[in-house]
Order: structure tokens, then sequence, then C-alpha cells
């Protein structure tokens, strides 16, 4: 299980990138994938908004979209911004 710290970085990290272009790559299941350039819109406290810079549409995507590797984000350029491993939970005591 992901920490509320852990979801609270990650949205920091994604509100570094509001306005700046960056690529999505989302998995839609089936070995189906989904890349769109455009850039993040805005950030609410449990999803962000990307506006697809070709149709100019808006999607919104859970920040536990970037836990669970169904989505990635990465610079026009392909290096990644968002790798997040969280194979080994921790475990804390009550």
């Amino acid at each position: 299980m992901v920490s509320k710290d852990s979801l609270m970085k990650i949205r920091q990290d994604v509100e570094n990138y509001v306005g700046q272009e960056i690529c999505v790559k989302a998995n839609v299941g089936r070995n189906k994938c989904i890349e769109r350039k455009g850039y993040i819109d805005s950030t609410y406290t449990n999803l962000f908004v990307f506006r697809d810079s070709e149709t100019d549409s808006k999607l919104s995507y859970s920040y536990s979209d970037l836990v669970t590797n169904t989505l990635e984000l990465s610079l026009p350029t392909g290096e990644p911004i968002t790798r997040y491993d969280f194979s080994t939970p921790k475990y804390t005591r009550l």
C-alpha cells in the first residue's frame, strides 16, 4: 500500500511540469498503449488534467495511475519524468 506522503510527493512532482510540453503513454489494457503529446493543464487533490496538443481535448488521470505504472510521463526528448518503484512495501508499526 502506498502511503499518503508518497502520493503527495507524486503530486508535487507532477505540479512542477504544469504548462510544460510532455508526452503521456497510457496503458489501456489488452496490450494497447496510447501515446500523446501535450501539457498538464491543472492539478487537483486526487487527479491532474492533461490537454492534448493535437486535438485540444482534455484527459484526466489519477496519481494512482502513476503508482500502478499504467501511465508514464516523459519529456519530448524521451527522458522519463515519473518513475516510481513501490515493489518493496514499507511496513509501519501501529
